[in-house]
């Protein structure tokens, strides 16, 4: 499956919401985080995840987003919510995310990150730094516009 080009991508997004997907993925380390080294939100620690591809499956995404992300196999424990993302972010692509949420834990896998696709510093946190997104600070807290 081919990648939208930058341009294909502003184009595309600047006129319809992106749907994607996050992972709380958590154990008795806390949840784990990575540290941003894209734009968006360069700096700030962010939960993994990312855009549903056309045509893929939701499962497939969240698994794929997991080993991109993390290095991490995980199981999907529950799907937590649907929370929409609007107005923050001006950008094409951001401006307007409906985000679906789920609750994995890890199962295998060596924890490493990737540059490509979000960080390469990732961290379980018992108590989410103060540099989390309100969005990604609220599905950890459990506060979703739908359920």
């Amino acid at each position: 499956m081919r990648k939208l080009t930058n341009s294909e991508f502003k184009s595309v997004f600047g006129k319809v919401p992106r749907v994607t997907i996050n992972l709380v993925v958590k154990d008795r380390r806390g949840v784990l985080l990575i540290k941003r080294s894209l734009k968006p939100d360069m700096g700030r620690w962010h939960l993994p995840g990312g855009t549903l591809y056309y045509k893929e499956r939701i499962r497939h995404a969240v698994h794929r987003k997991a080993k991109e992300e993390t290095g991490l196999k995980i199981k999907v424990k529950r799907f937590l919510g649907i929370y929409e993302i609007m107005g923050r972010m001006k950008e094409p692509g951001y401006a307007h995310c409906v985000d679906l949420a789920f609750l994995c834990i890890p199962v295998s896998g060596k924890l490493k990150g990737d540059r490509r696709y979000g960080g390469d510093e990732l961290h379980f946190f018992k108590k989410l730094p103060a540099n989390v997104p309100p969005e990604h600070r609220d599905i950890v807290k459990g506060r979703f516009m739908l359920q």
